[in-house]
């Protein structure tokens, strides 16, 4: 077991989880929620790779997790976030991102969005609501662009497009840089 990495990760419906347990397989790393670690856990680690799911624009438990890096004293720090939104979206995932780094951070930390996509079943009762009022909504719109249209038919039901495959530049990158 390679203890210089530590995956870490924030998850409401299972899809963070499961990506965070597939790069700790890769790696052949520990993986641990968000909630059950502290600074001194990461300490003593080369990197750290943190995952939260994209919600209402912010990365869950990005705000906490870069805390516990920066008193850690950990030397690398890379970050994952899931959604729903389609990998074809460049534009709107690099968005999100800007919203969650600074401009410096953009360039200093490693970040990788992996789709994953909704479990209505597993979603908090005030989320669910949400995503069923915008898909409505999208769905009575009469002049949908591609990605309205796209994503109408994606969020009216439960769907799950993760996969292992998606790790792989992110596994990559954390072993080459090493």
């Amino acid at each position: 077991m390679d203890d210089s990495i530590l995956v870490v990760y924030e998850s409401v419906t299972g899809f963070t989880r499961q990506y965070a347990l597939w790069i700790g397989e890769e790696l052949d790393c520990p993986v641990a929620a968000l909630d059950e670690i502290s600074a001194e856990d990461m300490s003593g680690r080369h990197t750290v790779i943190f995952g939260g799911r994209f919600h209402a624009g912010k990365v869950d438990g990005l705000k906490k997790a870069k805390r516990l890096f920066g008193k850690s004293g950990c030397k690398r720090l890379i970050l994952f976030a899931c959604g729903a939104t389609p990998d074809s979206q460049g534009d709107m995932i690099a968005e999100a991102w800007k919203q969650n780094l600074t401009e410096e951070e953009l360039k200093r930390i490693p970040h990788f969005y992996l789709q994953g996509g909704l479990k209505y079943e597993t979603m908090p009762f005030g989320d669910r609501l949400m995503m069923k009022f915008f898909a409505a909504a999208v769905r009575r719109k009469k002049d949908k662009s591609p990605y309205e249209a796209a994503m109408a038919a994606a969020v009216g039901s439960s769907f799950d497009i993760s996969s292992k495959e998606k790790i792989k530049p992110l596994v990559v990158y954390a072993r080459e840089t090493e």
